[in-house]
């Protein structure tokens, strides 16, 4: 308790205390670097546009602008034989220093008589193999979007072609396909699904990830036909980067409020190096509360997790970095033993669950002279869950209802090589080896009958999946841009093998307008668990599902982008996606594309089924400028299936449509403090769900669906105001940001499907109104 009396007592000293110096600065700093090779460019130039002040890169491409004062600008960088590249919307505040790694691609066009238009695109993708559905976002972002909750995967639904669940779950669904499909990498290795309390309500999603803002740079999101680099994914791609920290000077951060209470440091690890560390450690709130008796809940959500990275170059071995992240969590929830006071399936029920994930590596970059670089990592993820579920029966006694033990570990050895031809001419090719190590352990009832708790999988052992890929891009003129590539995969479980091609096109006929056109082979394998499920048949024990094959999607994309002003972008992109390969049971309507929560599974299944997704794209975005943004996405799409039947019907996740509208404004205050406010409506259409057999579900007590009509129904659409409220005051050499943050403060209901009432002995709709409040306070120095 003295140690928390201490942090309150320094939060109030320093956020009240009187500023003694007389201006308000912070430094700009950086790397300018070649895009393909990550080579330092010497001799740049970098301008803080509307001021007189900028620098030069020395000889390893580094740049530092001091005494900058504090505010929004736009920067400018330029260097002979490159485009020049504008970066819009960098904040600069008194509490820490600005950090920039910008990056700049080489002109093809050397004539001194041509003027190069600058690369001013905000949102342009750090990777520019992605000709289409691709974006870049910021951290400061995921704050300052309505409905972020400093959180990427909750900012990601901004964004056109993504819908979620509900406010309570930030699965993310891709234009109609299942959250499973989505691919989280971190650093360039693919790990585990890093959200606490992963795969709760839906598979692939969780209540937030474990990435802090304070930890993460600026990263890609991914919605359709990505490079052949990523691969063992079917609808999109979070790839992930972790920032360096401060090499010159010490800085400290502390955040508390809904997310957890967070803890920050990082700084240099040594003189003239350029080496430095970064750490941040989060709490759960609701778990500090619960630990120091202030507040009693049912439910218990503890959680913590731990970030870091060690970053030190060398003058003459490259560049080493050791990053990692890990959570753990421990839900709990206790049952009703009164009966009578049994409103929902959920009163009688009482779980004990530990989850623990993690991803850690070891990386190194080097460069062979000015056109060859070299990326390997050794990494080790894994997950390790144990979840222990019990049920009253109708006697009221606890009965075992649903238990698992798994572990599930990855090694990962990976090296990709970067070699630049010609300013026209890159390629980049690597190679993965993942050696999997698993120890799975799951028992079930079937629909929640005593008597059937059996074991669905009880396995261990060890197995590889390969991959490589290799792709070009090649500048066939200064404005067309052709990107070409090859994934390869392979599954030694059961020796399935893929071969994907990739492929992106963009021109320019006319400045400002882009076209662009992509097309992907993609496929992904399913979870451990489906392959390795028994059953008791006449021969014994089997396997039955051990011989699937990975499903399979094709991706085709249109992309049109009008840059109407430098500020204000228009991009409309038509899609059609065709899955093939799909987990199916014969003769019945049951398919791998709608997965939501099945986790105790072991029917018999073959790849038969299919799948079509078909819409279009809008995004009108204005770029923060005269200190005010918007961003408005509107998607339509039809997404349908066929399972073992033959049958074509709506799939689960066949919402049609979904609307946002967020506009965002910054307010300066005495010069140096800035309010900001922001608001984001969205209006999408009801998850599809199957028509309810009303007297079979009555004569059980439990819902029971007409699965020979899956889906023809839909549950209620969705509407969302979500609101955030920023401040941020600046002092010298420390900054607060407050921060209220709701999410559906109108109280719009949820629908959450049809549920069997104890209380009324009948079937009714459960519409949740869940409002999520998050205020929070951080101070930087």
């Amino acid at each position: 308790m003295q140690n928390i009396r201490f942090i309150i007592a320094l939060v109030m000293l320093t956020l009240f205390s009187t500023a003694m110096a007389d201006s308000y600065t912070q430094t700009v700093k950086g790397r300018i670097t070649d895009h393909q090779t990550e080579a330092g460019l010497v001799g740049a130039n970098v301008v803080i546009t509307g001021t007189n002040m900028g620098a030069a890169t020395d000889k390893d491409g580094y740049f530092r602008i001091e005494n900058v004062p504090v505010g929004r600008y736009t920067i400018k960088v330029m260097y002979m034989g490159y485009k020049p590249r504008i970066i819009h919307e960098v904040l600069v505040g008194s509490g820490k220093a600005v950090d920039l790694n910008i990056q700049l691609e080489e002109d093809i066009i050397q004539s001194q008589d041509i003027v190069v238009r600058p690369d001013i695109t905000k949102d342009k993708p750090l990777n520019d193999m992605a000709a289409v559905s691709a974006r870049s976002f910021s951290v400061e972002e995921t704050r300052r979007y309505a409905g972020g909750f400093n959180d990427p995967a909750r900012l990601a639904s901004n964004f056109a072609g993504v819908t979620y669940g509900n406010a309570q779950d930030n699965a993310i669904i891709i234009r109609g396909n299942a959250p499973k499909g989505l691919l989280w990498r971190l650093e360039g290795i693919d790990i585990p699904n890093p959200n606490h309390f992963p795969d709760g309500n839906v598979l692939g999603g969780g209540l937030f990830t474990i990435f802090s803002n304070q930890m993460l740079d600026n990263s890609d999101f991914f919605t359709g036909a990505f490079p052949a680099e990523y691969g063992n994914a079917l609808s999109g791609v979070f790839d992930m980067k972790l920032r360096n920290g401060n090499s010159d000077e010490r800085e400290w951060a502390v955040q508390t409020g809904f997310m957890g209470l967070d803890l920050s440091a990082e700084g240099p690890m040594g003189i003239n190096s350029n080496a430095s560390y970064l750490v941040n450690y989060r709490y759960s709130t609701i778990g500090l509360l619960t630990d120091l008796n202030i507040i009693n809940v049912d439910q218990e959500l503890n959680y913590q997790d731990l970030s870091f990275k060690f970053n030190i170059p060398t003058r003459n071995a490259g560049t080493f970095s050791l990053w990692g992240i890990g959570s753990i969590d421990s839900p709990r929830e206790t049952e009703e033993p009164d009966t009578a006071k049994w409103e929902h399936e959920w009163d009688r029920l009482r779980y004990d669950s530990d989850i623990k994930v993690g991803a850690a590596g070891l990386n190194h970059k080097y460069l062979f002279g000015k056109s060859t670089f070299l990326n390997s990592t050794l990494a080790l993820t894994g997950k390790d869950m144990r979840y222990d579920l019990k049920r009253l029966d109708d006697n009221r006694t606890l009965r075992k209802n649903e238990f698992i033990d798994s572990y599930n570990s990855k090694l990962t050895v990976k090296s990709v090589l970067n070699h630049k031809f010609s300013a026209r001419l890159f390629n980049k090719s690597g190679i993965t080896l993942n050696h999997l190590v698993y120890d799975l352990h799951l028992q079930s009832t079937i629909d929640d009958v005593p008597e059937t708790y059996q074991t669905f999988v009880n396995e261990n052992g060890s197995s590889q999946l390969w991959q490589m890929f290799s792709q070009f891009q090649f500048d066939v003129a200064s404005n067309l841009k052709l990107n070409a590539g090859l994934y390869y995969q392979h599954f030694m479980l059961n020796n399935n093998a893929s071969w994907e091609p990739r492929a992106g096109l963009s021109w320019n006929p006319a400045p400002r307008h882009m076209l662009s056109l992509g097309y992907g082979r993609h496929s992904q394998m399913e979870d451990l668990r489906y392959y390795l499920a028994e059953r008791q048949t006449d021969e014994g024990t089997q396997q039955l599902n051990k011989h699937l094959d990975f499903t399979k999607a094709d991706h085709i994309v249109l992309g049109y982008d009008f840059q109407i002003t430098n500020q204000l972008r228009l991009k409309i992109e038509p899609y059609y996606q065709y899955l093939t390969n799909v987990p199916v049971r014969e003769d019945g309507s049951f398919s791998f594309i709608n997965l939501k929560d099945e986790r105790y599974f072991n029917d018999p299944l073959v790849n038969t089924g299919t799948g079509t997704n078909i819409g279009i794209d809008l995004t009108l975005e204005k770029f923060l400028s005269e200190n005010f943004y918007y961003l408005f996405t509107v998607s339509i799409f039809d997404s349908k299936y066929k399972g073992g039947d033959g049958v074509e019907r709506n799939s689960r996740y066949n919402r049609n449509y979904v609307i946002n509208a967020l506009v965002g404004k910054e307010i300066f205050i005495n010069s140096h403090n800035i309010l900001g406010l922001n608001a984001k409506f969205t209006a999408m259409g009801g998850e599809r769900i199957s028509p309810v057999l009303y007297s079979a579900s009555i004569d059980e007590k439990r819902v029971i669906y007409d699965e020979s009509r899956a889906f023809e129904n839909s549950l209620s659409g969705n509407q969302y105001l979500d609101i955030s409220v920023t401040y941020r005051i600046n002092h010298p050499g420390i900054s607060h940001i407050l921060a209220l943050q709701v999410k559906n403060i109108l109280g719009s209901p949820n629908d959450h499907g049809t549920v069997y009432s104890y209380k009324e002995q009948d079937l009714i709709r459960d519409k949740m109104v869940i409002v999520l409040p998050s205020i929070s306070y951080k101070v930087e120095f």
